[in-house]
């Protein structure tokens, strides 16, 4: 099932067997979209009851503020609904832009200084205690 979001730089499509949704984004968008770009995001999870959506973001953009602001401010409407938002397709520029500006998190990735679970630190004897 397709379907248009209105005007602007997206689409999506819905798995309703899995209640899952794809929302592809057209791009590149421009900063003055993004706020309709999140109104989209926020309809098509309330209008679909969705859980989790996959944001297909080939198109999205390269590393500068416009998809930077895409990118955090779709992340904060889908959490504000409760939705689980996933990333597909980011330019890896952008993706070493989140995670220089400590905002890795926003598409997933573990903080630099999360341990992977089963993960366990080994205890220099010659670092000072804390």
């Amino acid at each position: 099932m397709s379907s248009a979001c209105g005007a602007g730089p997206c689409w999506c499509e819905g798995r309703p067997e899995m209640g899952d949704v794809e929302f592809v984004v057209e791009g590149p968008v421009r900063r003055a979209e993004v706020p309709g770009l999140c109104e989209r995001l926020a309809a098509l999870v309330r209008e679909r009851g969705a859980r989790v959506v996959t944001v297909d973001a080939r198109r999205l953009g390269g590393p500068g503020a416009d998809a930077l602001q895409a990118v955090t401010r779709l992340r904060l409407t889908a959490r504000r609904l409760d939705c689980e938002l996933r990333f597909e397709g980011l330019d890896e520029r952008l993706l070493g832009l989140l995670g220089w500006l400590g905002l890795g998190q926003v598409v997933g990735e573990a903080e630099e200084r999360e341990e992977a679970l089963g993960v366990k630190e080994r205890v220099d004897s010659r670092d000072p205690p804390v």
